[in-house]
């Protein structure tokens, strides 16, 4: 221990005899584990954490899946009622099997009302996660029967925000979407559940299935969570699912929306893989990319470590001299390596939690579980393990002299210039290489991701989000029973919306683009006959609007007419369609005039006009078949309880948000105006991983480029100052600056294309891996890899081109006078 406590004080004297030395070094090392640490804090909170249940492992998500359907078939797609109770009561590999679906709700108690999203669960839902209330109690399956008094758990959140923390609550009735609530439980403060979910679930309320009448098998609504028993595999449960697939293809009716093994079947997946699925292959390229700085780092570091090493080679000499071994010179050189990274990795955790806060600002929407980020144990054995890797290969860095050394000649030569042994100025030569080519890779990345980010930028969404805001309403059916009172609230609104001073146009629909829920409703098309292989008779969205809606948003018609005054109750029922709905079902002919059934069991609308495509899967996404009807007409009434508001005026959003809350003050002061914002916003909503990926890329990818750069530069400029006697000499007789420029550029450009070549046979195979983040970009984009090179190799070349410079100006004289 004494010896160790006296290597630790000689180490951190040699460090401060060289504070330059020293500050490049430590603040190196803090780019690169400060990087790295705060990366595996996120990895480690997303991918490696397990999910804050009682045996996550056994949980699973269950889906009904669709793989005949056309383009690529509907993957993790929910059941129905009667699907989901048929699950629930032949699935013997299950300890249970629950189903739950999100909806948003009008909640009034205590203070103004609010809008919140609520998850109606099956009554064993939260007990199968294993989370307790810490105040009150959770539903149960008694709470769950049809008819049973409505009851709610709600989030700690909630009710510290809604209710001000009053212990009082429990016990007490709130009203959930006009309806009578007691609130029965406080759900922990970090309780979260559907898991990763952007607008997480702030109340639980029991779904209430009624077995007698669960509804219609194709009406697919409700996400299933099954928990394994202990003693049954993942693999068992799925040939579980397999054969009861094929027992109700068997023994269902042919007419009855039954599973098949060939066309309806039923999957699942583990619960932790599913809410990180989406996520999973931005965060192991961000960890990838910081492991490549960090690298890079640890190879500018070891080659400071090498030209120190070099000028003290008299030290290791007069030491060896003196009788220590070489395990006594790898020990001290060991733990001058660790307590230079020491100092790094401490610096480097500042640089971390500091990066952590920033990258929460924006994770909320880029990533699932960003709540959950923080500092904990594993990541701090990950900075330490990093501390100690990186001083491991410092420590050893110098051993290349210490085994190389002839003492007498390390004396008689000590206080002269050497040209430095050839080996070694290979070695620094070869990581410099290893550092042009892993940042080139990293650099190659970066670009393909940025060229995937701007193509996201252009894609033209079918509409102007410019100058709208949006909210919701939501119309309890408590409080407006039936489709009449639905409707005059609705046509009472926006009479009142088109008349406020200042509004070019507003209108109500039931889904805002670019991305909204899919209906993939089975949809009667006249004349439409399939053929196997071929589209189906369903249709993706469903769009209840008004008929100022295609004007506010800047949809533009391209056939027929808009809905006007013309189309309304008692008159004929009426359809626009998308120009992705008339080419799937009526390819080049016009559909204008032509009838559409929705629903299949609804009534016939004809088809008025054709718009032009919006982004409705994601911008991201191709475009699927839209359909829009009317909010005014009896066929879309069932589908118009909830609408959003959009309002285009070119005066200050805050404005138009304060006009629209004392409209519908007026009209209805017990509802809320919910999800106020911008379309601008929600457009940015819909950008922020791939912007957030982008934008991390560049930072990292520019401290590699820099110390790359300063990698290079390090290396030439000390090639030069070993070799200023050989420059002096070659001058002497004869040679011309051009001459040693080019000498020293040469070898820099040597270099240059080495490092250039290897990390484009890098990035070549490493992108295919990350094909699919980069929208619109091919993974071996030929001009994003010669722009990269080209930008590296330039730099680089600059880098080799300042000592080359200094190299012309030795003076042969000085040079050779201590000959």
């Amino acid at each position: 221990m004494g010896t160790l406590i006296q290597d630790v004080r000689y180490g951190l004297r040699m460090l401060a005899k060289n504070p330059g030395f020293t500050a490049v070094a430590v603040l190196t090392l803090a780019l690169g584990i400060g990087a790295n640490t705060a990366i595996f804090s996120v990895v480690n909170a997303v991918l490696l954490r397990p999910l804050p249940y009682a045996e996550p492992e056994r949980l699973a998500r269950i889906y009904s899946e669709f793989p005949t359907f056309p383009n690529g078939g509907l993957r993790r797609f929910p059941l129905s009622a009667p699907e989901y109770l048929d699950l629930r009561r032949e699935a013997k590999s299950w300890q249970s099997v629950d189903a739950w679906t999100n909806s948003g709700v009008n909640l009034a108690g205590k203070g103004e009302p609010l809008r919140a999203t609520a998850s109606y669960v099956t009554g064993g839902t939260l007990r199968a996660l294993g989370i307790g209330p810490p105040f009150g109690r959770l539903i149960t399956p008694a709470d769950d029967d049809p008819g049973a008094p409505l009851v709610a758990d709600i989030s700690y959140g909630l009710w510290q925000r809604a209710f001000g923390g009053d212990p009082s609550l429990l016990g007490r009735e709130i009203l959930v979407n006009g309806k009578k609530c007691t609130v029965i439980g406080v759900m922990p403060a970090e309780f979260r559940f559907p898991p990763g979910e952007v607008d997480a679930p702030e109340v639980w309320v029991p779904l209430q299935i009624n077995p007698a009448d669960p509804g219609g098998r194709a009406s697919h609504s409700f996400w299933v969570l099954g928990r394994l028993k202990s003693e049954v595999t993942p693999a068992q449960a799925q040939a579980e699912f397999d054969s009861l697939v094929k027992h109700f293809a068997e023994t269902g009716s042919a007419s009855g929306h039954q599973f098949h093994p060939s066309f309806h079947t039923i999957v699942s997946y583990g619960l932790q893989d599913e809410v990180v699925r989406g996520v999973r292959p931005a965060l192991r390229m961000l960890l990838g990319a910081v492991c490549l700085v960090l690298m890079i780092a640890c190879v500018n570091v070891a080659n400071l470590l090498l030209a120190r090493a070099e000028t003290r080679q008299r030290e290791i000499a007069i030491r060896g001299c003196l009788g220590a071994s070489l395990a006594r010179l790898t020990l001290q050189f060991l733990t001058e390596g660790i307590v230079l990274s020491s100092l790094g990795a401490a610096i480097g955790l500042i640089l971390a939690n500091a990066g952590l806060e920033l990258m929460k600002v924006p994770s909320e929407l880029s990533i699932p579980r960003s709540s959950e980020i923080a500092f904990d144990v594993r990541v701090l054995l990950f900075a330490l393990g990093a501390c100690v890797f990186t001083g491991l290969i410092f420590g050893l860095t110098p051993l290349a002299h210490a085994l190389k050394q002839n003492l007498h000649a390390a004396l008689k030569s000590a206080g002269a210039s050497t040209t430095g042994d050839i080996r070694t100025r290979r070695f620094r030569q070869a990581m410099v290489v290893g550092e042009l080519a892993m940042a080139l890779v990293l650099l190659v990345g970066t670009g393909l991701m940025v060229r995937a980010f701007w193509n996201l930028q252009k894609v033209n969404a079918g509409f102007d989000p410019n100058h709208v805001t949006t909210a919701l309403v939501a119309l309890p059916q408590a409080t407006y029973p039936n489709n009449q009172t639905v409707l005059s609230f609705w046509t009472r609104l926006e009479q009142r919306l088109t008349e406020l001073p200042g509004m070019e146009n507003a209108a109500l629909v039931s889904g805002l683009p670019p991305f909204h829920g899919t209906n993939y409703a089975d949809t009667e098309i006249e004349g439409f006959v399939y053929v196997p292989g071929g589209p189906m008779a369903n249709v993706d969205f469903y769009q209840i609007v008004s008929k100022g809606y295609f004007r506010t948003m800047g949809i533009r018609l391209v056939e027929g007419r808009l809905f006007d005054d013309r189309d309304g109750p008692g008159t004929p029922d009426v359809a626009i369609v998308n120009q992705t709905l008339a080419r799937t079902f009526w390819g080049n002919q016009s559909p204008i005039g032509r009838r559409i059934r929705p629903d299949v069991s609804g009534q016939w609308c004809t088809v008025i006009g054709v718009v032009a495509d919006v982004k409705n899967f994601g911008i991201d996404k191709p475009t699927g078949t839209e359909l829009y009807l009317p909010f005014n007409q009896p066929h879309a009434q069932e589908h118009s309880s909830s609408l959003y508001i959009a309002a285009r005026s070119p005066g200050k959003p805050s404005a138009i948000v304060s006009a629209l809350r004392r409209e519908m003050h007026e009209l209805d002061p017990t509802l809320p105006l919910a999800n106020v914002r911008a379309m601008d916003e929600v457009m940015s909503a819909v950008q922020s991983r791939p912007r957030f990926l982008a934008l991390l890329l560049t930072l990292f990818s520019s401290v590699a480029l820099a110390l790359a750069a300063v990698g290079i530069y390090g290396v030439i400029s000390y090639s030069v100052a070993q070799r200023t006697k050989e420059f002096g000499v070659r001058i002497a007789l004869g040679a011309t600056p051009a001459d040693v420029l080019r000498m020293v550029v040469g070898s820099g450009l040597s270099l240059i294309a080495i490092g250039v070549a290897a990390g484009v046979s890098g990035a070549l195979a490493l992108t295919q891996f990350f094909a699919g983040l980069f929208f619109g970009v091919t993974p071996t984009d030929p001009a994003t890899f010669v722009s990269v090179s080209l930008l590296l190799a330039g730099l680089a070349f600059l880098a080799s081109y300042i000592p080359a410079r200094r190299a012309t100006k030795v003076d042969p004289m000085t040079a050779l006078r201590y000959e």
